[in-house]
């Protein structure tokens, strides 16, 4: 097991003041317990972990929980695993490809959250209407983009993934708010880093996010794939593989999933946006991106009461924000509590039941549940 963990690195306040979200919104919380006073935070949270687990579908898919508090750990447990174990994180991914587009705006690679499809990818102008065309990167980033839900048979079976998925683009409110979280769209994203920056996601995400924030990617499994359909005959040298991520055809990371990365590495994420992009003395990311990112942008009316920021789900309220994927990974940051906490599960695709674990929600709600039993500074 690792014996170290990140600090958080120096406070930053001012700016996420000075930016306010769109909506309001709530997480229901999964389920809760009652604890007395004298328990210890271990105590608090093995026992809100058993009650969880008690009425919960798929918990023995739970492989790591951690939680942060102003730096420092105050929870930390595995189950069948080590820390320094890798897991597929699933929609986690999101976060990662989102952060890269903050960081090659920041670096002037990329003009800004208005910069149109049109301009960001002019080698597919061939597959772009005038429409698709004009679609912000703002409204890819939040989901906004009427893009397909799904990178699906069709378009991951054709020789060029991106120019399929502009071509099945159909219209669905594209700027009107309602979101419809779309694999395809993050992966669009991917597309625009790599063309921005004349490197592929993963190479970016090394030097600009991994490396600063000490990272280790070393070794590293990176493998085209020729259709979506060949990802179940790559799962024995995915899964035995430590830091991973698989590409397109054209070599284009994909930019919603199968990021193989370890619980700590999360946790070293949640922390970088605690801190308003810094790590340390190392500004990542600008603080004005990761205020952004994590603020309520648009309203999810169709899908719940959360919002959405760039890539994350908001619970502005209670100063919460987080990422979620399939199977029960969820990567948690509370402001209000100044804490981070990371839920990982192991997704297996030969269970018998034929689950996949946790919910996304339920991961969320798990992690901010064992959160809220951690002491609240305001009192």
């Amino acid at each position: 097991m690792a014996e170290s963990h990140p600090r958080a690195p120096r406070r930053r306040a001012g700016v996420r003041r000075a930016l306010a979200g769109a909506a309001l919104g709530a997480l229901l919380i999964a389920t809760g317990c009652a604890v007395a006073p004298s328990a210890s935070p271990s105590e608090v949270m093995d026992e809100e972990l058993a009650s969880v687990f008690d009425v919960v579908y798929g918990e023995e898919t739970v492989r790591a929980v951690i939680i942060q508090q102003h730096g420092e750990l105050v929870y930390e447990r595995y189950v069948d695993s080590t820390a320094g174990d890798t897991w597929d994180v699933r929609g986690v991914t999101r976060i990662v490809t989102s952060t890269l587009v903050g960081i090659a705006i920041d670096r002037g690679l990329i003009r800004g959250v208005d910069a149109t499809l049109g301009e960001l990818l002019p080698a597919y102008a061939g597959s772009l209407t005038p429409e698709t065309a004009a679609i912000p990167l703002k409204s890819v980033l939040t989901h906004t983009a009427g893009l397909p839900l799904r990178v699906g048979a069709a378009a991951g079976a054709a020789p060029d993934w991106i120019a399929a998925i502009l071509a099945e683009r159909t219209i669905r409110d594209p700027v009107g708010g309602r979101v419809l979280p779309s694999d395809a769209g993050a992966h669009i994203l991917a597309a625009v880093i790599t063309q921005a920056t004349g490197m592929s996601l993963l190479q970016f995400a090394q030097q600009a996010l991994f490396d600063p924030l000490g990272i280790d990617t070393d070794p590293l499994w990176e493998q085209r794939l020729a259709s979506v359909a060949d990802l179940p005959a790559l799962v024995p040298s995915y899964d035995d593989a430590e830091i991973a991520w698989p590409a397109d055809p054209q070599g284009i990371n994909l930019g919603w999933s199968y990021l193989r990365l370890r619980p700590s590495d999360l946790l070293r994420i949640g922390e970088l946006y605690l801190d308003e992009g810094a790590w340390g003395d190392t500004q990542v990311v600008s603080p004005t991106w990761a205020v952004e990112a994590t603020s309520a942008l648009v309203a999810t009316r169709d899908i719940g009461t959360t919002s959405y920021g760039y890539q994350w789900w908001v619970d502005r309220p209670r100063e919460v924000y987080y990422a979620q994927g399939d199977g029960g990974t969820a990567l948690v940051v509370d402001r209000s509590r100044d804490a981070v906490a990371v839920v990982v599960s192991e997704v297996t695709a030969d269970d018998p039941r034929g689950t996949m674990g946790l919910t996304p929600a339920t991961a969320a709600g798990l992690a901010i549940a064992l959160i809220r039993n951690l002491p609240d500074p305001s009192g």
